[in-house]
């Protein structure tokens, strides 16, 4: 069967409003020195610089931005312990909560499930200009050191496609290829490919590359035309209930 990943392309609103939260957050930690009675020190400027560059990589869902925030927290919560114990803090309300909600971002981004989207780009379907399309075909990569890779697709947009690996493939982020694409009878599509992304076959995905394809001939956009309006047709017909 034909299956088509069509989400929403809206980002999921959540990821914004944690980006919202982490910038509260400065305006707490403010609130937070000036309750306390004491001056602010040279690295409470520096923890506020990191609170905007985080919440903007929060809100772009940047790859450093993951490390960068799980870095930061741990600096505040190890800076704060050392607070309370030389200037005695550990019964301020405010210095409690303030800590409690650090320790809560920290518990949320160390999810699976909130992490991934940092680190695979796949994840990101908001990203994504065209839906991809679940089929099966066969993909023949050549590199630049004129090797040659023959891997299976799974699935196919006007964009890209993604393969998977053997446990003996691999391929190197953002490495450039000679794509040919065989559909079935079709003609072979053939255009210049770079993976974008590399899954090494963590719990959320198998082992494999999303190829983006390069601007093609027009004889070749044509062929990929053909291929994608059958495999469309397939799954229009899946979706109906027909076989396909």
């Amino acid at each position: 069967m034909v299956t088509a990943d069509t989400k929403s392309l809206r980002k999921p609103l959540t990821l914004d409003l944690v980006a919202a939260g982490y910038l509260g957050m400065m305006v707490l930690s403010i609130v937070q020195i000036y309750s306390q009675g004491r001056s602010i020190y040279p690295h409470d400027i520096l923890f506020m610089i990191f609170y905007p560059i985080v919440a903007y990589g929060i809100f772009k869902v940047r790859h450093w931005a993951w490390s960068l925030l799980v870095g930061h927290i741990i600096f505040l919560l190890v800076g704060n312990i050392i607070l309370a114990v030389k200037d005695g803090y550990f019964d301020d309300v405010l210095f409690i909560q303030f800590n409690l909600l650090l320790l809560f971002f920290l518990w949320c981004f160390l999810r699976i499930n909130v992490r991934s989207p940092f680190h695979n780009p796949a994840l990101r379907w908001w990203e994504r200009q065209h839906a991809r399309y679940g089929a099966t075909f066969q993909v023949t990569l050549r590199n630049e050191s004129d090797d040659t890779i023959k891997v299976d697709g799974v699935n196919l947009s006007k964009g890209g496609c993604f393969v998977t690996l053997a446990n003996n493939q691999d391929i190197a982020q953002k490495q450039r290829f000679e794509v040919e694409l065989r559909y079935e009878d079709f003609a072979p599509f053939h255009t210049r490919g770079r993976a974008m992304w590399v899954s090494g076959g963590p719990e959320l995905n198998p082992k494999g590359a999303g190829i983006v394809f390069s601007r093609a001939d027009r004889a070749n956009r044509l062929v990929l035309k053909e291929i994608m309006k059958e495999v469309k047709s397939r799954w229009a017909k899946s979706a109906e209930g027909a076989p396909a």
